[in-house]
């Protein structure tokens, strides 16, 4: 066995990996399966989905976001920064009403 034996990919990966590797869940993964986006083929009793297909489905996304111009670059900024904001203004509301009944009962 040489060194660059130790570097091989897989060629096909089970579908928890699968779902490990495009980041999502088992529903989406079979979805994938049965619309041919996906290639998979039996082994025995255990299905393996091939990781060429994986790479084109990436490809083919990666294609269709610079083709709308939605590249990851221009993409928004995550929903959680702007749950903080809120939380904070919520904070602030509670504590000046907090304030407020401290200085009406004193």
């Amino acid at each position: 066995m040489t060194s660059s034996d130790n570097h091989l990919s897989p060629l096909a990966v089970s579908p928890r990996k699968a779902c490990v590797l495009l980041d999502c869940g088992n529903t989406h993964l079979y979805e994938l399966l049965r619309d041919g986006q996906l290639e998979s083929y039996l082994d025995g009793h255990a299905r393996r989905i091939t990781m060429r297909s994986i790479h084109r489905r990436i490809a083919r996304l990666l294609a269709s976001a610079s083709a709308t111009g939605t590249a990851t670059a221009e993409m928004p900024q995550p929903r959680r920064s702007g749950r903080k904001a809120e939380h904070d203004r919520w904070s602030l509301e509670a504590a000046c009403q907090t304030t407020e009944a401290r200085t009406v009962r004193g």
